[in-house]
């Protein structure tokens, strides 16, 4: 059964290595190159053992830009671990680094037990470089290596393969001479902007948004969440979502909309990731999936959900959601409790309108409930749809694939790749839903498990969802507003 997980301690060291180089290719747009190598086993000499392909796992782990030892903790393996993190001290300003922008490297040991090293990132050292000349220079390379230390090691420290791989994208945008679009814009003040850049990011919020931000600072629910955001990278999306739906409003919504979305003054772009490439249902009860069959599975068991060219399929139960989110493989998005999805066709029926309803827990201890009215588009193939929603005053545009469902309707998988260009932001996730949030039987697990592997995600980096009404913050949340955004969209769409 699926659950939160620590990326070290299930699924196995290697499968989550596997993962990981996958992910890091695919958040990289395949910029980055990603290997696993093993150490040799006790018996054999780490010059000829080390596997990596072609057998120059040795070469490789001095070579590269990034080492990340995880979950080593035989004496062997801490050995050689100890020898490369040597040798690439020793060898960051020699020919062998020629191909690293000024030597600048990186490498930490994760999870290996007692065995701490202290990392280095870019010119910063742990083990060499005084605390003093990060603190009297907070605008040097080594000041935003030490800084990116903390960040990462925080982000090592988590729950999924995404928070790792985010990791990895931020060293390779700041230290490797290239950007990476998954993480290269950023809303923040930084040191690494430089003086220049972030006064004129500041001038163009002031002259372009002056009234938006006066109001919001006059308002302490508002200012709170610039002052939270303010204290975040807010590429880290699993903080700054959770900090945003924990504060959000009317006054916040206006600030982000003018400033982000209206004049984009952060001058901030990103397009909904391709990677990984996943393939929509192809049958369903026996026949081919055209799209009037995949809008039916998407508005499942809604109930009084009919259109010009729509009616309920057999087996839905007629509830008052389209479905419930079981478990979801996002840690910004798919980890708040009780999940509801109410899929509903606009009053022209050409499209459909989702309205996600969920409950926060916000981080200053309210459970509150948060909605969002999404329309619907068909994609080109059969299964898949465009989405797109304005949350908060940003504009995201997603891109939904059906990648399996229960002929019954007890149960569906989503896939989603989505973008809010104007943070610079880029997101994938999948999800299991079913019609009152519980895992479908161990008897399907394994035809559910199987689908989600199509989908390049593995069982444990999935987070089971809290859909238990009885709970405590449920009954603090009290009833959820389903209904807010259908009592007036199905006249009006």
């Amino acid at each position: 059964m699926p659950s939160p997980r620590r990326l070290r301690r299930d699924g196995g060291i290697l499968l989550s290595s596997s993962i990981l180089v996958r992910k890091i290719s695919h958040f990289s747009d395949g910029r980055i190159v990603a290997r696993v190598v093993h150490p040799p086993p006790p018996s054999s000499s780490s010059s000829s053992s080390s596997s990596g392909v072609g057998g120059d796992g040795d070469a490789f782990c001095v070579a590269s830009d990034a080492l990340f030892a995880i979950g080593l903790s035989h004496p062997s393996d801490v050995r050689y671990m100890s020898q490369k993190f040597r040798e690439r001290r020793g060898s960051s300003f020699s020919s062998s680094s020629a191909g690293r922008r000024g030597g600048a490297m990186c490498q930490f040991a994760v999870d290996c037990g007692s065995n701490v090293y202290a990392p280095v990132v870019g010119p910063y050292d742990g083990a060499n470089t005084p605390p003093l000349v990060a603190a009297i220079a907070p605008w040097s390379d080594v000041a935003s290596g030490a800084r990116l230390a903390s960040q990462m090691s925080a982000l090592f420290d988590g729950t999924s393969t995404d928070e790792f791989a985010l990791a990895t994208m931020l060293y390779f945008d700041r230290f490797s001479g290239r950007r990476v679009p998954w993480v290269m814009h950023s809303i923040d003040v930084t040191w690494e902007k430089g003086p220049l850049r972030n006064a004129r990011e500041v001038y163009g919020m002031i002259t372009k948004c002056g009234p938006c931000i006066a109001r919001c600072l006059a308002d302490e629910n508002c200012a709170s969440c610039i002052k939270a955001l303010d204290a975040i990278d807010t590429r880290d999306q699993v903080s700054s979502y959770r900090t945003v739906v924990s504060y959000e409003s009317d006054l916040l919504r206006d600030f982000s909309l003018c400033i982000l979305t209206k004049n984009n003054v952060f001058g901030c772009a990103a397009t909904v990731p391709k990677l990984p490439a996943v393939t929509p249902i192809g049958s369903w009860r026996g026949g081919e999936v055209t799209t009037d069959i995949a809008r039916a599975i998407m508005i499942g068991h809604l109930r009084g959900a009919t259109g010009e060219s729509f009616s309920p399929p057999d087996g839905s139960r007629q509830l008052d959601v389209s479905w419930k989110v079981a478990c979801g493989a996002n840690a910004a998005y798919d980890q708040f409790p009780s999940q509801n999805q109410l899929f509903y066709p606009t009053a022209k029926g050409k499209d459909l309108w989702y309205d996600p309803v969920f409950r926060v827990e916000t981080i200053d201890g309210r459970n509150v409930w948060c909605k969002r009215h999404y329309r619907v588009r068909n994609g080109h193939v059969p299964g898949t749809f465009r989405f797109s929603v304005l949350d908060n005053g940003v504009t995201s545009k997603e891109f939904w694939t059906i990648v399996g469902a229960a002929d019954d309707l007890s149960w569906v998988v989503f896939h989603y790749a989505g973008a809010a260009a104007a943070v610079g932001q880029r997101y994938i996730g999948g999800l299991l839903c079913t019609p009152d949030g519980r895992l479908p039987p161990s008897k399907d697990l394994d035809d559910i498990w199987r689908i989600f592997r199509s989908a390049e995600i593995e069982p444990w980096e999935l987070f089971v969802v809290d859909n238990d009404e009885t709970s405590s913050g449920a009954l603090s949340a009290g009833p959820p507003p389903l209904d807010y955004y259908r009592k007036t969209a199905a006249v009006v769409g």
